[in-house]
């Protein structure tokens, strides 16, 4: 593994998630996933191989992949779309699948997962001949990388949300969904996820496995995916909930009004009825399946006309970063956009600095900083790990920064 390679995982760990969903897709029987797997050297056969193996990898989790991902290609496929921008894309087969072969397709996700997913399926869409697939590296919560990936695009355009939103935080969810709502206004079209009804589509399927006892079940896991997650997955603003339904539904549509985006909601029961990864189950376990998914929904936005945009810097500068050391103490200075993109960066200096001098304290001088994501909250907290609490201090943040330090808990970290 290249340096820039173990940097980009290093601030973007749950990249790795991407390649489970591919092996729960080689489980679930789609044709192109267990090619992938092998160029990527993911050891898909052995988790083909036995029920047990297949079962060890989370069958509820199988049944929801497979779902979701059969429902969000059915739509497109329905609404006759012509132009796609997989936001998130990871390592999944989408651009070979047959519903996507005169589809102009644009993979969207992290240069961790572009730069390895590119060139395997560029491969082997030249030897089917298939056309207009193309990949690039993207942080949806930065408008520049998210609007260069589409340089390409000409009429209408559907954004495509498939496993990404659970893993924003809220004010990550804010910038997204002004990013898509600036996008759609130019181009139009819309954006379709199944992402804020994960928690009910994940009930579904733990009952069709499990049986009733899933939903105690739920309560349980659900602490789970909070630890995998960057945000807590009872306050998130876009994650209908199947233990809280009213409440959380009253969440996500405010939400919704204050970023400016109108909704509609399609049953995800009308655009998917196969389930091979309930092969070994039982035709009235299929049916109940399919019959809960009736009250599992997905999310179609487009722009709100009547939304008044309040000011806010699209065209944020480019970043940079500025180290230097005196004595003991490194300072940084931070300018633009501390994200997914530019993360990678400043891990970098400071773990060359900190391999060539000896660093107990760290002050950051944010006042040029313009924003900063989950990436780059994680790249300041192993530097709070290396020299303790209390030993980084951030100083001359604006409001933006210092909100998300404060809803993330990140203030108490530098006090």
């Amino acid at each position: 593994m290249n340096e820039q390679q173990d940097l980009r995982e290093k601030t973007n760990p749950i990249f790795n998630t991407a390649k489970a969903v591919l092996l729960h897709l080689c489980i679930a029987g789609d044709p192109d996933a267990p090619l992938l797997a092998k160029k990527y050297g993911i050891d898909a056969d052995s988790f083909l191989a036995s029920e047990e193996q297949k079962v060890a990898l989370g069958e509820d989790l199988t049944v929801t992949v497979e779902t979701r991902y059969r429902a969000i290609n059915k739509i497109v496929s329905d609404r006759k779309i012509k132009t796609v921008a997989d936001l998130a894309c990871g390592y999944a087969p989408r651009a070979l699948n047959e519903v996507f072969r005169d589809i102009h397709y644009i993979g969207c996700d992290l240069p961790v997962v572009t730069e390895e997913i590119a060139p395997v399926v560029g491969e082997i869409c030249a030897e089917r001949g298939i056309k207009n697939k193309e990949y690039h590296s993207v942080d949806a919560t930065n408008y520049q990388s998210f609007r260069e990936a589409l340089n390409s695009v000409q009429g209408e355009i559907c954004i495509l949300c498939d496993g990404l939103l659970t893993y924003l935080s809220n004010s990550e969810l804010t910038e997204l969904c002004s990013n898509i709502r600036r996008i759609l206004k130019e181009f139009g079209g819309c954006w379709i996820t199944s992402d804020t009804d994960l928690n009910p589509l994940f009930m579904a399927s733990m009952e069709a496995v499990r049986g009733k006892a899933a939903f105690k079940d739920l309560l349980n896991a659900k602490d789970v995916y909070a630890n995998q997650s960057d945000t807590d997955i009872e306050v998130q603003n876009m994650t209908v909930l199947a233990f809280d339904y009213e409440t959380s539904m009253k969440t996500v549509t405010d939400f919704l009004r204050s970023v400016g985006l109108k909704w509609e909601r399609v049953p995800m029961a009308d655009y998917v009825s196969e389930f091979n990864s309930l092969a070994r189950y039982s035709d009235e376990v299929k049916a109940a399946y399919k019959k809960s998914l009736e009250n599992v929904y997905i999310w179609i936005f487009t722009p709100d006309e009547d939304y008044k945009e309040t000011e806010k810097n699209f065209d944020s500068k480019n970043f940079g970063v500025t180290v230097k050391t005196s004595g003991a103490t490194m300072k940084i200075a931070l300018r633009g956009r501390l994200d997914s993109i530019s993360a990678p960066e400043l891990l970098g200096l400071y773990e060359k600095t900190a391999a060539e001098e000896t660093i107990e304290k760290i002050t950051v001088d944010a006042s040029a900083l313009d924003y900063i994501s989950s990436a780059g909250l994680r790249v300041l907290l192993m530097m709070i790990k290396q020299v303790g609490t209390g030993n980084l201090t951030v100083t001359g943040q604006n409001k933006t920064v210092q909100d998300i330090f404060d809803q993330t808990g990140f203030t108490d970290l530098t006090r």
